[in-house]
């Protein structure tokens, strides 16, 4: 199967062009294929460029205490998990700890996260 399709995508267009022939295609059918591939093409290169934490940074925007530790341990799992993300992560925990009228409670939070992050990746 092509990259960035789904399955659900796939089996469609697989139907549609098995069920008909080339010479008895109307110009709504090749209209609406013309249109399931411009989506397709568009969709894989979105994916490719979306990083898996990117909706959790949102997070560390909130003034709730729970919202934003919540988002700063997720990132936390997803920096000792996906090596590749590491020093993103480290680098947005950096800045957001070093902005400026920053609740205390929350700069100590994100420097324990960082240092929960390096702790564990040298182990």
């Amino acid at each position: 199967m092509a990259k960035g399709i789904s399955a659900a995508m796939f089996k469609k267009l697989k139907d549609f062009l098995v069920r008909h022939k080339p010479d008895n295609m109307t110009p709504a059918e090749a209209h609406k294929i013309q249109k399931a591939s411009y989506a397709l093409s568009h969709a894989e290169v979105k994916k490719r460029f979306s990083p898996t934490y990117e909706g959790i940074l949102v997070g560390l925007g909130s003034d709730e205490k729970q919202i934003f530790e919540a988002s700063a341990w997720y990132l936390g799992k997803i920096a000792v998990n996906k090596p590749k993300y590491q020093a993103e992560i480290i680098d947005v925990l950096e800045q957001k700890s070093r902005q400026k009228g920053l609740n205390p409670e929350f700069r100590d939070y994100l420097k324990l996260q960082i240092q929960n992050i390096l702790s564990k990746n040298n182990h």
